[in-house]
């Protein structure tokens, strides 16, 4: 009985492959497109935490701006009053109390210099600023730039951070002052005075925007763009690592200044959350149930064609899967001259088997005999059952007449040993007619007759003798 499914094990080793092959494409595709998916999410949560820093980075760059704007708006007021004086001797103490004003309003503020002609005259307070008195702006490489762009552009212009002669470094907002000669006097017809200077610390003007170089587990940082090295790069907090993924806003600053405040996490951007997992997991049960519905899909498919093909008793192939097999090997015969060679068996007196013993015990021995068959021949070889108790052999390839006639003596003594069943031994007996294509014939249909009618004759051979054992007083078996 062990050889009696080689149908249903075709299906098994065949259309079980390949239904686990299909499941497993679709599986791995339904898990890449998860992976994918999973992607799109991560990079979602990664964009929207770069907009949250964003966020962060707006509000901090109007915090600092709305500051340094309210400074410059106190150092315009503090020009005008400078130019209401401009006809008088320059006398430092006459700016004393506005200075004092200027400080009070603006913790931010460090210093206050004022430089008619370019030349520092007086600075605010005096201790520990006096060591920039009579400071040439003309003759100091590092500040002159920015007042030189102030008086020629007539606007303000924020420098800096610089080191002050008198130690230190500061943020300096450079005001010219332009009196007017007369009411209403435009701007550009108007003598330059000087320039007023409004020394800013940077930390203090940090703390008074509110801002720190860590925020919400944001490190942030304020960077000029136009700086040749990192040493000066940095104006505030300390440069991302190399490599780091940031985002950046400009700072819009008078002056034309290049700065920019940059912001990244601590911890790195975030990628995970439920979503991801979420994603992940929605995808991959999906995956998997797709998977096992594409494997049972197929394999139904293949368990109905098997049935087609098949004999539901025994396994075997049935008389359809054998024909067609037969058309194959004839229409390679037309193109290599090789034909095939068909064994017609049918088991003598299995009537009496089914009356004696019962129909069950008539299925085992026709499960045994299909067993039998197809333990003499060759794994291309098919051996297929046609009727209740016929059974045909197909082997493809043509074959000598000593080699058919071995073959059916070996096919005829496998059969026809004694089937046990529950202690008792049935005689089994079988005819066997054999027929060669295109030998024997040049159809199909006509090589089955051929080998139909082979079959009877050896059947008919068969009863003549068991006549003459019966005339000589032996009882016949099976």
């Amino acid at each position: 009985m062990g050889r009696r499914l080689t149908g249903k094990f075709a299906f098994t080793s065949n259309g079980a492959w390949v239904a686990s092959v299909v499941a497993i494409i679709c599986f791995l595709t339904g898990i890449a497109v998860t992976a994918h998916v999973g992607l799109l999410v991560r990079n979602e949560l990664v964009s929207q935490h770069k907009q949250t820093v964003r966020t962060e980075l707006s509000e901090a760059r109007a915090r600092l701006e709305g500051e340094i704007s309210r400074i410059v708006a106190h150092g315009l007021g503090f020009r005008a009053f400078l130019a209401e004086f401009n006809d008088r001797p320059f006398v430092p103490a006459d700016y004393q109390n506005i200075a004092n004003e200027l400080f009070a309003e603006n913790p931010a503020i460090r210093s206050i210099g004022l430089a008619p002609g370019n030349i520092v005259r007086a600075v605010y307070p005096m201790e520990p600023n006096q060591a920039a008195l009579g400071l040439d702006y003309r003759s100091n490489a590092s500040q002159w730039p920015a007042v030189e762009r102030a008086m020629n552009s007539r606007e303000t212009v924020i420098s800096g951070p610089l080191q002050l002669v008198q130690g230190g470094r500061a943020l300096l907002i450079r005001i010219p002052v332009y009196p007017a000669a007369f009411a209403d006097q435009p701007l550009k017809d108007r003598s330059y005075w000087g320039v007023a200077t409004l020394a800013l610390d940077e930390e203090t003007l940090m703390q008074a925007s509110g801002i720190n170089a860590v925020v919400n587990g944001t490190s942030l940082s304020i960077v000029d763009g136009d700086a040749g090295d990192a040493a000066s790069k940095v104006l505030f907090g300390n440069l991302p690592p190399e490599g780091t993924d940031f985002v950046s806003l400009p700072l819009f600053l008078p002056g034309g200044l290049n700065w920019k405040l940059l912001g990244y996490p601590k911890e790195g951007w975030s990628s995970t959350g439920k979503q991801v997992w979420i994603t992940q997991f929605v995808g991959s049960l999906i995956s998997l149930i797709f998977g096992v519905m594409a494997f049972l899909l197929i394999s139904e498919i293949y368990k109905v064609r098997s049935m087609a093909l098949h004999d539901p008793l025994t396994g075997l192939a049935n008389r359809r899967l054998l024909e067609e097999r037969m058309y194959q090997l004839a229409a390679m015969c037309e193109r290599s001259g090789v034909g095939f060679e068909i064994f017609y068996v049918d088991l003598d007196a299995f009537k009496p088997v089914n009356d004696n013993y019962g129909h069950s015990v008539g299925d085992q021995l026709l499960i045994a005999v299909g067993d039998r068959l197809q333990s003499q021949t060759r794994q291309y070889d098919t051996v297929a059952r046609v009727g209740g108790d016929e059974f045909i052999v197909l082997t493809p390839g043509s074959m000598r007449r000593l080699e058919r006639e071995a073959f059916v003596t070996r096919l005829s003594e496998r059969v026809s040993k004694d089937f046990e069943f529950s202690g008792t031994f049935i005689d089994v007996r079988a005819s066997i007619g054999s027929a060669s294509f295109p030998k024997d014939a040049m159809t199909v249909e006509d090589l089955l007759r051929v080998a139909d009618g082979r079959m009877y004759a050896q059947k008919a051979k068969s009863k003549q003798a068991s006549a003459d054992i019966r005339e000589d007083g032996v009882p016949q078996a099976g």
